[in-house]
């Protein structure tokens, strides 16, 4: 039988090198009532430590209207976390903190979809889009 601990402590410890703060978006606005004015709410942070960020390129084909097939090429990530990591949602910013890739570092990445779950979960796996090469 496979050892679902070690198998997760592997995927720890040689692939999730770099460190991520996911946020997302406040709720509804919040009413200042020193100036009676609606503020937006500040950001939840949803997650912040150890990830893995692989490319992946997904290749999109469809008929065009004249009837044509057209390829595109489009560049994604996946984005790695420890199986306790709360759960992400579309649209949660994804900011790198720390990476093997110092070129990584202060970009930033939106979820595009939610995770995938599995039947043998040893760690999460969340699809990304890249917004934003430096840090905000």
């Amino acid at each position: 039988m496979l050892n679902v601990r070690g198998i997760a402590r592997f995927a720890d410890r040689h692939m999730m090198p770099d460190k991520v703060r996911v946020i997302r978006a406040g709720g509804e606005d919040v009413l200042d009532p020193a100036t009676g004015e609606l503020i937006p709410a500040a950001p939840l942070v949803v997650y912040e430590g150890k990830a893995g960020l692989y490319p992946q390129q997904e290749k999109i084909r469809a008929k065009g209207q004249d009837g044509a097939w057209a390829e595109e090429v489009r560049a994604g990530y996946r984005l790695l976390l420890p199986v306790e990591a709360a759960e992400l949602e579309d649209h949660d910013e994804v900011l790198v903190k720390e990476a093997r890739d110092v070129q990584a570092v202060g970009r930033t990445y939106e979820v595009t979809t939610l995770g995938e779950v599995s039947s043998f979960p040893v760690l999460r796996t969340v699809w990304l889009e890249q917004r934003d090469r430096s840090a905000s």
